[in-house]
């Protein structure tokens, strides 16, 4: 018999937070884990998130764990889909039971607090981490990605849950990517489209990620599963990146007459939103998985000795992961988001970057797939979100 519990003490919270037992080795070295300090966030209620975030547990008969989810919900998200619903996520269980005791205690609570539907798994919201992947099992996940073993993906095909929205991520080999695509484009490229190129430098980054947000926000907005990202969720996520971020992998343009181009725009020129962007991190999933998470003070001050070095670590991440990218609605079909691919791909190549991997890119967008398939790219994981009706 299955038995699910809130958490409440230090020492669920551990447990929540820990490696799962049941997974295999193989599982372990694919596996994903969220930031913990996230999740401790999330309990204590002192996350950006505006409302309650509980942690649930799955238990056998014996006491020990064997499954956890989150149970959340979203105003912005009722609104997009026209129905309340009840969001689950961090989603992790053993075997078919844990899934279906945790799933039945997550309809109890939508049934109690009037929500008609369930959906998930995402943490906390689909324009974060989330998803089942329901094929390419076989690729490790990668940092800001989900990744699940087949036996989650089939649970959800076989229990009543239609697929919501789907989408992709992708991977691109940076040792074959297509010259013309691997250089960098002449600052008269950017002029011809209006746009010049902002350079970010170590002390400017906060100032364009400030830019950044109405952007996101524009382009992201016609999509069905993404919910307006507020300032404050905005400040919290990218505050969690900072430590992660080289400069040198944020690119981003701004509006311009081509009369008025200069050759590098300074990022205190305007508060104005960006006219396109790409963020992109090294990413840090070997340390999360050895660590089950924590971003040590090891880790932070590697990192910081290769920015001040300029040179790639022997010990240094290998892979980038490409976060978002995006453009206003009223330069979108100037190649924009192409030219700072290009600027971006240059830098990684100079940097010895290995791979660049892109997070979950909707199957309803298909202008952000051409950035890594005119690179050379292909898809890893085919990732869906699932909802389910609530019958009381």
């Amino acid at each position: 018999m299955i038995t699910v519990e809130q958490v409440e003490t230090r020492a669920q919270l551990r447990e929540f937070c820990a490696d799962p037992a049941w997974m295999t080795p193989a599982e372990v070295a694919s596996r994903v884990p969220l930031l913990r300090s996230d999740i401790v966030a999330w309990h204590r209620g002192k996350s950006w998130f505006p409302s309650p975030v509980t942690l649930l547990l799955a238990r056998d008969a014996g006491g020990a764990v064997v499954g956890r989810c989150t149970v959340h919900s979203h105003a912005d998200m009722d609104a997009k889909l026209g129905f309340p619903t009840l969001l689950f996520g961090a989603l992790e269980f053993a075997h078919r039971d844990a899934f279906e005791a945790l799933m039945s205690t997550v309809e109890e609570h939508a049934a109690r607090t009037g929500k008609t539907h369930i959906m998930g798994p995402v943490s906390l919201l689909p324009n974060e981490t989330g998803g089942v992947v329901v094929a390419g099992h076989e690729y490790p996940g990668f940092f800001d990605s989900a990744w699940n073993s087949p036996m989650v993906s089939h649970a959800f095909e076989t229990s009543g849950f239609t697929p919501f929205s789907g989408g992709r991520t992708w991977e691109v080999d940076l040792g074959n990517v297509p010259a013309k695509r691997a250089t960098a484009p002449a600052l008269q490229e950017f002029a011809e489209v209006g746009v010049e190129l902002l350079s970010p430098g170590r002390l400017g980054v906060r100032k364009v990620l400030n830019r950044v947000l109405p952007t996101l926000n524009e382009a992201f907005d016609p999509l069905p599963y993404y919910t307006p990202i507020s300032a404050e969720q905005f400040a919290s996520q990218t505050s969690g990146l900072e430590l992660l971020m080289d400069p040198g992998l944020i690119v981003a343009a701004q509006e311009v007459g081509a009369e008025k181009f200069t050759p590098v725009a300074s990022p205190d020129a305007s508060s104005t939103p960006v006219a396109g962007f790409i963020l992109t991190v090294p990413d840090p999933v070997e340390h999360l998985r050895a660590t089950n998470g924590a971003l040590s003070p090891t880790f932070a001050a590697r990192l910081l000795r290769e920015r001040l070095s300029q040179q790639r670590l022997a010990t240094s991440a290998k892979d980038a992961v490409l976060i978002i990218q995006g453009s206003r609605p009223s330069v979108q079909g100037r190649g924009v988001v192409s030219l700072l691919a290009r600027q971006l791909l240059s830098t990684l190549i100079q940097k010895n970057y290995r791979r660049l991997r892109i997070t979950f890119i909707g199957e309803d967008n298909p202008g952000s797939e051409a950035i890594p398939r005119k690179a050379g790219g292909h898809p890893l994981h085919d990732i869906r979100f699932f909802l389910r009706k609530v019958y009381t």
